[in-house]
Formats: structure tokens, C-alpha cells, sequence
């Protein structure tokens, strides 16, 4: 998603509301949970290099190369 779309997506609700994320993909929810939800932590630019680990699944590398592009990135955290 690109930051255009969210904030389209944003701008008609309340702005004093809290952002609650939740997600119900496997291997992220806890046993005995049907999801689990997430909080925004800290929104920045930074400039990665988008990436995947030898068993494919997609990382980022905090380094500036050849490669890396400036991203927003959203941290979140599981406890809030």
C-alpha cells in the first residue's frame, strides 16, 4: 500500500480515534487465538534494501547499497 491509498483510506474517519492492527495469518497468531493485534509504534523513513532469506520469506537490510530505496516503515509492537 502505498502512502496516498492509506491516507485515503484514513481521512474519513475520526482522527482522534486509535489505530488497532490485528492479523489472522498463520505463524503470527498465538495458539488458541484467532488473530492477534498489533499497535503502532513509530512511523520513519528509512533506506532499505528489500530482500529474502535462503528460505524465501521477505526481510529488509538496514544498509545503504546499490539496491536500497527510501521506504516508509510502520513499526509495530504486540503489546500494548
Amino acid at each position: 500500500m502505498k502512502v496516498k491509498e492509506l491516507l485515503e483510506k484514513l481521512r474519513g474517519f475520526d482522527p482522534h480515534k486509535d489505530v488497532i492492527l490485528y492479523c489472522e495469518e498463520e505463524g503470527v497468531v498465538l495458539p488458541g487465538h484467532g488473530f492477534r493485534l498489533f499497535e503502532i509504534d513509530s512511523v520513519d523513513l528509512k533506506e532499505v534494501e528489500m530482500t529474502r532469506g535462503g528460505d524465501g520469506v521477505p526481510s529488509l537490510k538496514f544498509v545503504k547499497t546499490e539496491r536500497s530505496v527510501i521506504h516508509v516503515l510502520i513499526e509495530i509492537i504486540s503489546d500494548f
